[in-house]
């Protein structure tokens, strides 16, 4: 064999590797119920509760693929599906959308956690966004189906379902005095056993009504009007009565602005006066 012909051969022999190269195997989905435990974004901490009420405003995100290709809470994520991700709820949930610029809403599953910018309060897997109507992060009403959400938790977390219809059911026969003729009430074990639903969404939306548009930034809510006060003072805010209630009876409000830009520079601002845990909202 000639040098020329040994060069073309070695220079080859990559080409051949990489083509008999095992494929990493797809990762296993194992969907279950997570809380998690306090984790860091890009401007401080968020610390995952439960909650079944959840109803906020905010920006909306869209939801870049995780790493892994599973969700935080073991779900195989698809861009096509109706999922997004939270800072903080219990994985599962069930949360409604609704586009405050044009009225659309989605019904989604909340599956992983995120996004890590605190300006943002939900990201939308890209499906879910273009069913939105979202080409740019947008004003959204974000609200919790509680039932739903309690149930998937439930169905995920608590003690395992037990199987109704092996257990011993009672019936009511009915006796006729007339004829003698009778009727079996209960015992119908084919209706007994319930289940929850953890499969995936109607890839669908709904038109609502539109608004309120305005962008605001809350710098805290307070017990005392002197906290709030000082807190507006050094931040550029507004004092306002809460009604929030449990003893928080005031909030500092800055805003409105006039574009998520300006919404957003405001946000790092409370950062530099030493406010945490402000966010953005719509009103």
């Amino acid at each position: 064999m000639s040098l020329r012909s040994y060069g073309a051969a070695l220079a080859l022999l990559p080409l051949l590797g990489a083509c008999h190269r095992d494929e990493q195997p797809a990762p296993v989905a194992h969907p279950h119920y997570e809380l998690g435990d306090a984790w860091q974004g890009t401007h401080g901490w968020f610390y995952p509760n439960e909650q079944f009420d959840y109803r906020t405003t905010g920006l909306a995100t869209r939801q870049q693929a995780p790493a892994s290709g599973l969700s935080a809470d073991g779900e195989a994520w698809s861009a096509a599906g109706m999922t997004g991700a939270h800072q903080t709820l219990q994985l599962p949930a069930i949360v409604s959308v609704r586009n405050l610029l044009n009225g659309r809403i989605v019904r989604i599953r909340l599956t992983d956690r995120g996004p890590a910018d605190p300006g943002r309060i939900i990201a939308l897997s890209p499906k879910a966004a273009d069913l939105l109507g979202m080409t740019v992060d947008t004003p959204v009403e974000v609200t919790e189906d509680e039932a739903a959400s309690r149930a998937l938790a439930e169905g995920l977390v608590k003690a395992p379902v037990q199987n109704i219809s092996a257990a011993p059911v009672g019936e009511v026969r009915e006796t006729s005095l007339s004829d003698g003729s009778s009727r079996v009430y209960g015992n119908d074990s084919s209706a007994a056993t319930a289940s929850v639903s953890a499969g995936p969404l109607p890839v669908t939306w709904m038109q609502g009504s539109p608004g309120p548009s305005g962008l605001y930034v809350v710098m805290g809510i307070f017990s005392g009007h002197a906290a709030a006060a000082g807190v507006a003072m050094r931040c550029g805010g507004t004092v306002l009565h809460a009604s929030e209630g449990a003893g928080l009876e005031w909030r500092v409000l800055g805003g409105p602005y006039s574009d998520i830009a300006q919404a957003d520079a405001a946000l790092d601002h409370t950062r530099l006066c030493g406010v945490e845990g402000a966010r953005i909202i719509v009103e």
